[in-house]
């Protein structure tokens, strides 16, 4: 693969996606939880992690070479 941000950025759709079943399915019933409470605050929040998760695996996926410049 050489364009890796195609995995970045299904990670934070996924992410989207799941914060929104999150709160569809879990969520707050009493609407007292400040974060779970609007799907607004749930999808974001998602996002961010899916976005992490899938920067985490593309590192692993294809991990950058490092500048061996500092030894020589």
């Amino acid at each position: 693969m050489k364009n890796m941000k195609f995995i970045v950025w299904a990670g934070t759709a996924l992410g989207a996606i799941g914060g929104y079943l999150y709160w569809k399915e879990i969520g707050c019933l009493t609407g007292t939880c400040p974060l779970k409470s609007q799907w607004q605050t749930m999808v974001p929040i998602g996002a961010y992690f899916g976005f992490v998760i899938g920067d985490l695996v593309k590192g692993f996926v294809n991990p950058e070479k490092k500048n061996n410049d500092a030894e020589s």
